[in-house]
């Protein structure tokens, strides 16, 4: 199922990204590299259910969602997190590729 397998690869990068920029001491972003790293801690844990079809629509809707409102409004400054243009396009097509991916993996069935 495709949404199974976007979610673990999703989750690994997310993961893999979100530490080693903490372990480089990047912070001038804590919120968003925190979010990024739960964001993939998620994705990898529903990657291994059943839930992996449900998490990829409702996921790539809302990095859709937040990058197309970013692209309207500009800089966007949500609490703590500051997210800048680059930060839009790649919430944008992220959010297209978990979105697309979800809907087209089938619902699975549930075994008796």
């Amino acid at each position: 199922m495709i949404a199974v397998w976007t979610c673990r690869v999703l989750g690994v990068l997310f993961v893999v990204a979100g530490v080693v920029t903490f372990v480089a001491g990047d912070s001038a972003d804590f919120a968003h590299n925190t979010v990024h790293l739960v964001s993939g801690l998620a994705a990898l844990g529903f990657g291994f259910t059943r839930w992996a079809r449900t998490f990829a629509v409702v996921f790539g809707g809302a990095y859709l969602t937040l990058g197309l409102a970013g692209l309207a409004l500009g800089e966007l400054h949500i609490g703590s997190l500051h997210l800048m243009t680059g930060d839009h396009v790649f919430h944008v097509v992220l959010g297209s590729v978990v979105l697309l991916a979800g809907l087209l993996s089938r619902a699975r069935q549930l075994s008796r």
